[in-house]
């Protein structure tokens, strides 16, 4: 199969096991034509006068739902929270009400044991959320969709416009890279001992000069219930989304004691050693001993709440050592120095490339505010928004816009002229400038082998990857003399490291 085809394929494939995931069953429409027709059931099923008949319609249509995977139902915008079940009081605290436990109290049907509350939220919207009943926090009973915070599993909500994103899902096509155990590190700077698990991509004793992602919070950001980043990694890299990258996981809890210090160290006052550990200490370390691109364009801080907070601040005091800041719903409250950092800093944004981005749903005015600033201030940046809350369900699924707008896809051999496609073009390119001593503008970088002239390894690179980004590759046209010539060498010619 093509590689551009198996990309495709894989990608249908892990959105394929996302639905199943989310509702138990590929196709989940409505059960009702209207959000308004849903309610009437409610209401019809209420007025039946005999208690007997009334519990019997309304456990065929509670059976309905459940087996549909539609408890909460959503449909026109509009929302029902649902719960069934013997309670003094039922609350839905969640992303969209600030986990405030009476904010979405339900009403109980006159006569039934159903509990309704109503919502609205933007289509596509993804939030976390639990049950209250009775003053009690459960996971909602009825809803199999879960995702795991920082302090455990909550229940999930998804409007219908909601794309799962399947590059969090792990596929058995997909070669793994390896994730290494805790290395401990004495620093001087913290005058603490850090844990760090440092991530290779598959293949990576034949690659070189490698990117390389230092992620704060490391520990939640490598758990796949969690972050799920040595997933989304694996996958982006086996599709060519994103370049063969390394990460560095920084465990913020205390070797010894298990204390985590990311309060102090990613927002309070420890920020300055903590930026100094990774400058000083940890990113030389890393270039001590693996394969990688020491220089700061190749390297990306990454992290999310107050974790962003630091990528921004680890951005401004060390922008020669990392020039790539990755900013997920940042909580710039708890450090409101950090605006005036950027605000105007014309020397800043020459240095600087930025990914930021944030939820529409109580995730924080820090990423609009930011926004502002950094489009005044000429910045090389991206903002996005998500109709989500401050969840890892959220930053999971942003990671690969972040990475691959940092860093980049991987490179395509054999596109010489660098319109994402390895055709007709750039077999022209080859033939016409055959045996060039003087190198053309741009094929300096194209000349690994250091033989100083294109020929025979460049024709190489373009035929033996034919079609390569292209969702149907073309079939190779009949060769012109020259490329006959050229041809008869390709079986032994050597190939390039990918």
């Amino acid at each position: 199969m093509h590689a551009s085809c198996l990309s495709s394929f894989r990608a249908a494939a892990w959105l394929l096991v996302g639905l199943v995931l989310m509702t138990g069953r590929v196709s989940a429409l409505p059960l009702y034509p209207s959000f308004g027709a849903f309610l009437g059931e409610i209401d019809r099923i209420e007025a039946i006068a005999d208690a007997g008949q009334r519990t019997a319609e309304l456990d065929t249509f509670w059976n309905r739902l459940r087996a549909a995977g539609q408890v909460p139902y959503a449909q026109d915008g509009r929302v029902a929270m649902l719960y069934r079940g013997a309670a003094s009081s039922i609350g839905f605290p969640g992303d969209a009400n600030g986990w405030n436990p009476s904010a979405w109290s339900a009403s109980q049907v006159l006569g039934t044991d159903l509990w309704l509350r109503q919502a609205t939220l933007p289509n596509d919207a993804r939030v976390d959320y639990k049950v209250v009943r009775s003053g009690t926090w459960i996971l909602d009973p009825n809803n199999p969709n879960q995702q795991w915070s920082g302090f455990g599993p909550n229940s999930e909500l998804h409007r219908p416009g909601y794309v799962f994103p399947a590059e969090t899902l792990r596929d058995t096509l997909v070669p793994r890279g390896t994730l290494g155990g805790n290395v401990r590190l004495s620093s001087a700077e913290l005058g603490a001992d850090v844990n760090v698990r440092v991530y290779t991509p598959t293949g990576y004793d034949a690659l070189d000069e490698l990117p390389v992602v230092y992620v704060t919070d490391g520990h939640e950001y490598a758990d796949d219930r969690l972050g799920a980043m040595v997933t989304v990694l694996d996958n982006l890299i086996a599709d060519g989304s994103l370049r063969p990258t390394m990460a560095v996981f920084i465990d913020p809890r205390d070797p010894n004691s298990g204390f985590n210090r990311r309060t102090n160290q990613l927002g309070g006052g420890e920020k300055p050693e903590f930026a100094d550990f990774i400058a000083n200490e940890l990113v030389p370390a890393i270039d001590g001993a693996y394969n990688t691109a020491a220089d700061a364009d190749s390297r990306v801080i990454l992290g999310t709440s107050l974790g962003g907070l630091f990528s921004a601040f680890m951005g401004a005091r060390h922008p020669d050592v990392i020039a790539n800041v990755a900013i997920q719903s940042p909580a710039f409250w708890f450090d409101t120095s950090i605006y005036g950092t950027y605000n105007g800093n014309a020397t800043l944004a020459e240095q600087l490339q930025i990914y930021m981005e944030s939820g529409t749903i109580n995730d924080g005015n820090g990423g609009p505010t930011m926004n502002a600033i950094l489009a005044a201030g000429g910045y090389d940046y991206i903002y996005d928004e998500v109709n989500q809350g401050h969840s890892w369900g959220h930053w999971k699924g942003e990671l690969d816009a972040a990475l691959i707008s940092l860093l980049g896809a991987a490179e395509l051999i054999g596109d010489y002229d660098g319109d994402g496609l390895v055709g007709q073009a750039d077999l022209n390119l080859v033939l016409l400038n055959w045996g060039t001593t003087a190198l053309p503008d741009g094929w300096t970088a194209i000349d690994q082998f250091d033989d100083g002239f294109i020929g025979q390894n460049e024709l190489n690179d373009v035929l033996l990857n034919w079609g390569d980004g292209a969702a149907t590759p073309a079939a190779i046209p009949e060769p012109t003399s020259l490329g006959l010539m050229a041809i008869s060498g390709i079986a032994v010619a050597r190939r390039r490291r990918r």
